[in-house]
């Protein structure tokens, strides 16, 4: 996993000192998959943990984790399997935007993270770090302020980009999933996850770059609840939200037909302020948000 975060770190304490990570019950009104809690590290030392992605390295699948805002680029790599932070480091950011970073998704075998002003960075393995290879970008033509705040108010009309170094405007981008080639049917081939109104909003291809458009797009929840999405790897849409939602995750059936598609509670489990999300196979991750480093970190399996 690569975590990149901000604030002070500080040493992972023992799993013992994070709070229990509790699904939470389901009420008759509202029937839901049963998740349990599975071991797995209880925090890693990167800080504000905002985004994740699935990619191989050398050889097995690792969890890219990173964080937000004020750390430069902060990432770590974490084992799927234990929890361990295995590698930390930074990614170059290049010139250009804020590095305001929220989401993150692989595909093709690079990865991708959004601002949460809508500009877009990539990175490739390169030895035992990363490179940027594009951005960064942005992923519109620029037409919203670029004022900042909580960013859970969304903004008037179509705009869907703020100034590279805005933080918290305008769409307020919270995660990114991209979804591999195999699974990519539909009008998009990804969305970026918009915390200010509660909608994903399509990614397309644009040349050798990525795009969002503001439709189609699909409504999941209120403004100011959603924390990040993520694709499956067997093509599943996922989303979280934070503790505004009860750390809600959501399955998004029919997301090749955006305009049809359907966001389903599936599970109330989260960790601290629910931020990260992760799926694979029957497993989903979840990862916190609080300002500062360590980020608590929590595993379930859930029935599906």
């Amino acid at each position: 996993m690569l975590v990149v975060g901000c604030g002070k770190e500080s040493s992972e304490p023992p799993a013992t000192q994070a709070p229990a990570a509790q699904p939470a019950a389901a009420t008759p009104e509202e029937p839901r998959a049963r998740c349990v809690p599975v071991p797995f590290a209880a925090s890693t030392p990167v800080p504000e943990a905002s985004g994740a992605a699935w990619l191989e390295l050398e050889g097995t699948p690792a969890l890219v984790v990173i964080g937000d805002s004020g750390h430069d680029g902060a990432y770590g790599v974490i084992d799927p399997e234990s929890g361990e932070t295995r590698e930390t480091g930074k990614l170059p950011l290049g010139d250009g935007a804020g590095e305001d970073l929220e989401g993150i998704a692989a595909r093709g075998g690079r990865l991708h993270a959004i601002t949460s002003a809508g500009w877009l960075r990539s990175w490739k393995r390169a030895g035992d770090g990363f490179e940027l290879v594009a951005g960064p970008y942005a992923l519109g033509p620029v037409d919203l302020p670029s004022r900042g705040g909580i960013g859970d108010k969304p903004p008037e009309g179509t705009g869907m980009v703020c100034d590279a170094r805005g933080v918290n405007c305008g769409r307020n981008y919270e995660g990114l999933c991209l979804a591999e080639k195999a699974f990519a049917k539909g009008p998009c081939v990804g969305f970026a996850a918009s915390k200010a109104d509660g909608h994903l909003y399509c990614i397309v291809e644009d040349g050798e770059r990525l795009a969002v458009r503001y439709a189609p797009r699909i409504r999941v929840t209120k403004p100011g609840a959603i924390a990040d999405c993520a694709f499956a790897d067997d093509g599943t849409l996922w989303v979280g939200s934070n503790l505004f939602d009860a750390s809600q995750v959501y399955r998004v059936d029919g997301w090749q037909d955006p305009e049809h598609a359907e966001a389903i509670p599936f599970a109330k489990i989260g960790i601290g302020f629910s931020e990260t999300l992760a799926v694979r196979g029957d497993v989903i991750y979840r990862m916190s948000d609080t300002g500062s480093a360590p980020s608590l970190m929590a595993k379930f399996r859930c029935e599906r």
